[in-house]
């Protein structure tokens, strides 16, 4: 009688009707989802274990991978940060992960938001497509090619050097951190595309106005990538949102994908005027992006198309004007809150290599790094306390049977990660002091051999290409601006606290969009070092 009393009310309130049941259909999921989900067993937020918007959400924050560090500290080492994906900390699972993977651990579909319209060598899930576009690309971005072309990073390095000394001269502060992304956009601008950008010599808002959108790109990728169920539906129907933030966002994206385009069709009109003058190989610029203009399939000897073409330059401004300035960034970051680490590279600088020459701009980065190593050490703490590339690197399981790792069994389709900036501050792995800046602990063989394991770059077969021109860039600036400059916090207060030993432990205020950087602008004062670093730092470019 009850029974069919609350059925004639539902027929007479549809509406009340759907409340309970869509109310009944959520509840039974999220009980599933929590307590007989596979992954229920393995710990992590509520939300996440119901719906990939937690993620969204965390990437919307800009704290994406230092809130999953903090549920690291807080569940162990392994997280649930989704329904179906875990995050890993646990060392043993990089090898099985990233070196050994291959096709058993293929990449997930977070990496089908990367990319412009078609995906590049990054965003390449189908690995026989990805090998052949690498094997396209590796000439341009190996040790030989690198040092034949520093000479463009040597003279944009003038330019940031004669930079620097107008601030010295002046005795004003300035925003190191600024005059390296100039820097870094205007270098890519050379090795990829024959033609600097011209950052550096532009006046300040001109300058600012110039730097390519690539954080709105990253931000719009990783967000809509962390819902993957829903990324070809957000890619498409997002950009009709009136909502301000949101199309900012694609047109950071756009404006992106047009630069890449024009950089293109200028280099093949170039290619197309030589072919016209009959003018041979040795007339031409072969930078990153001519030589794929030039290559040839292996196996059919077709050449990319301009769409390829178009998407692997898009993926060039994309990772190539963020990552290194953002990793020097922080080294200096770094070294100026540690003062007497920075006289130890100073020192060794001062005994390991000569002064520059007036026809000498900067170090050469292979010798620098070979020379200095004291300045590798702080170099690769950098990377770990502070790696900038910190998405999870998300890998499917595909074996039907799962995958073991560890002590851990994980069932089929499951998505493992491991977030750099977690893994790196893993205290089982690196430590209690895993947040103290200390160059030093590279001479313990314990952790040395663990420096196998950095994921700054990715690992294996999929690490990033550019890996090669990212580190030669870095020992370049870094021994050239302390072999010449001296460097300190602008901020009184903040010197003190140096002083006062208040940043040791402490990591500084950073953001996320996929891609990590400092959250503020890193103002400092510089002082000439030499007679020898004023005249070369004074001369005209």
């Amino acid at each position: 009688m009850a029974a069919s009393y609350v059925l004639e009310t539902m027929a007479h309130y549809p509406v009340l009707l759907a409340v309970v049941l869509s109310s009944g259909c959520f509840l039974t999921y999220a009980i599933y989802q929590r307590f007989y989900h596979p992954l229920a067993k393995y710990p992590g937020p509520l939300l996440a274990s119901l719906t990939d918007l937690w993620q969204v959400y965390q990437f919307l924050t800009l704290k994406q991978p230092y809130t999953l560090t903090q549920l690291h500290e807080q569940y162990g080492p392994v997280v649930r940060y989704g329904p179906d994906k875990l995050s890993l900390t646990d060392e043993d699972a990089i090898p099985v992960l990233y070196q050994k993977g291959g096709k058993m651990y293929p990449k997930t579909e977070f990496y089908d938001a990367y990319g412009a319209a078609h995906p590049n060598v990054f965003g390449m899930r189908n690995e026989a497509q990805h090998a052949t576009r690498r094997r396209h690309m590796s000439h341009s971005f190996s040790i030989s090619y690198v040092k034949e072309l520093e000479g463009f990073l040597d003279s944009n390095i003038a330019i940031l050097k004669r930079k620097i000394a107008e601030h010295a001269a002046s005795g004003k502060a300035f925003n190191l951190k600024e005059l390296l992304h100039y820097y870094v956009i205007d270098v890519l601008g050379e090795l990829a595309f024959s033609q600097s950008f011209g950052l550096q010599e532009a006046d300040e808002d001109a300058a600012a106005a110039m730097v390519p959108p690539v954080v709105e790109h990253s931000l719009l990728s990783a967000a809509t990538g962390a819902w993957p169920s829903m990324t070809k539906t957000l890619k498409r129907w997002l950009p009709y949102l009136p909502y301000k933030p949101t199309k900012a966002l694609f047109r950071g994206r756009q404006a992106c994908a047009n630069l890449a385009a024009e950089c293109v069709a200028r280099r093949m009109r170039a290619l197309e005027h030589l072919r016209k003058e009959n003018l041979g190989a040795t007339d031409q610029r072969k930078d990153i992006l001519t030589n794929l203009i030039l290559a040839r399939d292996p196996e059919t000897g077709a050449h990319l198309t301009e769409a390829d073409l178009q998407t692997e330059a898009f993926g060039f401004i994309i990772a190539g004007t963020h990552t290194t300035s953002a990793t020097t960034t922080l080294l200096f970051y770094h070294l100026l809150h540690a003062p007497d680490i920075m006289a130890q590279c100073v020192s060794e600088l001062d005994a390991n290599l000569p002064d520059l020459t007036a026809d000498q701009p900067a170090y050469s980065g292979s010798i620098a790094e070979s020379s200095l190593p004291f300045l590798k050490q702080c170099v690769r703490e950098n990377f770990r306390i502070t790696p900038v590339f910190t998405m999870p690197l998300a890998r499917r399981v595909v074996d039907p049977a799962g995958a073991t790792i560890g002590a851990e069994h994980y069932p089929q389709g499951t998505s493992l990660a491991v977030c750099n900036h977690a893994f790196h501050h893993n205290p089982d792995v690196w430590g209690f002091d895993h947040n103290t800046f200390r160059p030093s602990r590279w001479n313990e063989p314990s952790v040395n051999a663990r420096a196998r394991y950095l994921m700054h770059f990715g690992l294996g077969p999929r690490q990033c290409i550019g890996k090669t021109v990212a580190t030669t860039n870095i020992y370049k600036l870094s021994s050239t601006l302390l072999r010449e400059f001296t460097f300190v916090l602008a901020e009184d207060t903040e010197a003190e606290k140096v002083r006062q030993g208040g940043f040791v432990g402490r990591l500084p205020d950073l953001v996320s969009v996929g891609v990590s950087d400092l959250g503020t602008p890193l103002m400092v004062k510089a002082s000439l070092r030499s007679k020898q670093a004023h005249n070369q730092s004074t001369a005209p470019s």
